[in-house]
């Protein structure tokens, strides 16, 4: 390989592959409506000073990441760009305008956060800026129902067909993340995250095989804190059914199956 292309600094921007010094203080981020601001809190724990870069966007796909901010969303992140102390920390704020948002249902954006790499230019190396990734649900004030109750509601159903699919449907104003999908223990999806007001469906190979009859439907959901709570019910063919929380557990309050 040339010399010559080795003077410079790569920069490579990566998503949960490396770990940086810089780390935020939650998964997702709950914008509440009732006010006009959120906050989250960006750690350094490095032994060095870090230049962080924050931006909001609208989701575009895990294979596309934003690449900086949307002109077009109704909100400020401030400070966008910030230098953090070893071991200190710096709070970011997003501001509403108050309009421009829809008010029937949560909206889902993206938060970015970029470690930008101290350079130096005496030394030859190669540099990796971390780039991490939440999830932002806006949540107007007075939706109907509680967010907590949302996994349990969604309503699940075979559908008569060849590949036995089965189909979900979201009937609440919020956005509900499942992880780890089981049928009769097999998992079928690690992960589906299901907007308010959506349909989706699932075509795990144990509803197909012939002679066979799904006995329990078991999921986890993602609470407004990062957690988990697990949910479980007998499988139901032919009719709409729901899934309840499992019991709960006697060291916490998040549900077993």
């Amino acid at each position: 390989m040339n010399r010559a292309c080795l003077s410079g600094i790569l920069l490579v921007l990566i998503s949960g592959m490396a770990q940086g010094a810089v780390s935020l203080s939650g998964t997702r981020l709950i914008f509440d409506g009732r006010y006009n601001e959120a906050t989250i809190e960006v750690s350094n724990r490095g032994a060095s000073e870090a230049l962080i870069q924050a931006w909001l966007d609208t989701p575009r796909g895990d294979d596309q990441p934003g690449n900086g901010p949307s002109a077009d969303l109704p909100f400020a992140l401030t400070p966008h760009l910030a230098r953090i102390p070893a071991k200190n920390k710096q709070t970011l704020r997003l501001l509403y305008e108050g309009i421009g948002m829809p008010q029937d249902r949560e909206s889902m954006l993206h938060l970015y956060v970029l470690e930008i790499p101290r350079r130096s230019p005496a030394v030859q190396q190669l540099s990796i800026a971390i780039r991490q990734r939440i999830n932002v649900f806006y949540r107007p004030a007075g939706l109907a129902g509680d967010p907590a109750d949302a996994p349990q509601s969604l309503i699940w159903q075979r559908v008569p067909s060849a590949n036995a699919a089965l189909s979900l449907r979201n009937p609440t104003p919020y956005h509900v993340s499942l992880q780890d999908l089981r049928i009769n223990g097999i998992k079928v999806a690690d992960h589906r995250l299901l907007p308010p007001f959506s349909d989706a469906s699932l075509t795990p190979p144990v509803l197909g095989t012939k002679g066979t009859l799904p006995e329990t439907l078991s999921f986890k959901a993602m609470t407004d804190y990062g957690g988990q709570r697990e949910y479980c019910a007998p499988y139901r063919e032919g009719q709409p059914f729901t899934v309840p929380l499992g019991k709960p557990d006697s060291h916490s309050l998040t549900g077993k199956c």
